[in-house]
């Protein structure tokens, strides 16, 4: 436990532990893209990926990389089904800890400022990409229900999500609950270039699939895009990359808002590191203008 007397506002956000006290598919977290309480839920415990990216936390935590498998030859089995039953009596107790306060009791939680005590998401994230759980149709049915019955009209349901599955029939078809409870997909787009993508990604799936499932969803959905740049053994992203990324956002049809941000935890690899507030200025800046979009910048502390 991290004591309250050590903790900042700044520090906050850096501490994101996805284990808290007894819960096993739940967890609070001071998130600076949310701009205050989010829930996590995570429907990945075993920590299944199609992505191995190089500024992962759960890789950074667990020593080790995962092996990127291709949606379309993703194996399940029993032993990797959770008890939907168990996340959801861990939801609704987490959600009345933030109701009636005692979350922010004797714990790192209690140095989060009052105005960031407010519920402002349940997201589905989590140690892996939760749209390749079989379960992920029930846990979104479930998760809405909850919502409705014990949050604010203003508590989100997101996805984050590195857009692999966002032409699978039975995700798109989950999604428009999500989307229909004050939902947003919040749609992962590291690179304007395939080779920088698997540079960040190490994947065996294209970029160009993922940019088309970008593309198709938008057509169709409103979209969240969250972009994460890094200095590459000490060096940024050149100007080029940048100019194909901001590029790429423009094939884009309902974009509600780009979120770009640099790493502020641990990584897998020592020579991924934080860039600085200026430089990821510099890139948002330079996005805004070739876009149009509405861009934000989320600082690594």
């Amino acid at each position: 436990m991290v004591g309250k007397f050590f903790m900042t506002t700044t520090s906050l956000v850096q501490h994101h532990p996805r284990r808290f006290r007894h819960f096993h598919y739940v967890y609070p977290v001071v998130s600076r893209r949310a701009g205050g309480l989010s829930i996590g839920v995570n429907l990945s415990p075993t920590a299944r990926c199609n992505f191995s990216c190089i500024y992962c936390q759960v890789l950074a935590e667990n020593q080790g990389t995962s092996k990127p498998v291709d949606p379309s030859s993703f194996s399940f089995s029993s032993s990797l089904l959770i008890d939907l039953d168990r996340l959801e009596s861990e939801l609704r107790e987490l959600i009345g800890m933030v109701n009636d306060g005692s979350l922010f009791r004797d714990n790192w939680l209690s140095c989060t400022p009052t105005e960031k005590r407010v519920l402002r998401d349940i997201a589905f994230s989590g140690d892996g990409e939760p749209t390749l759980s079989l379960q992920f149709s029930e846990a979104v049915h479930r998760v809405a229900a909850i919502r409705r019955e014990l949050c604010p009209e203003s508590t989100k349901i997101v996805l984050i999500t590195n857009g692999t599955t966002l032409r699978v029939e039975s995700v798109c078809d989950t999604l428009k609950t999500l989307l229909a409870n004050n939902g947003e997909i919040w749609a992962k787009l590291d690179a304007g270039t395939p080779d920088y993508f698997r540079t960040i990604s190490r994947s065996t799936i294209q970029y160009e699939k993922i940019l088309a499932n970008l593309i198709e969803f938008s057509k169709k959905h409103p979209i969240v895009i969250q972009s994460c740049f890094l200095l590459l053994h000490g060096k940024e992203p050149d100007n080029e990359e940048i100019r194909h990324y901001a590029e790429r956002l423009k094939l884009l049809d309902q974009v509600q808002r780009v979120q770009i941000y640099t790493v502020a935890r641990n990584t897998p690899e020592p020579w991924v590191l934080p860039l600085s507030n200026e430089q990821l200025d510099v890139i948002t800046e330079t996005v805004r203008a070739i876009t149009g979009l509405q861009v934000d910048s989320f600082y690594s502390s």
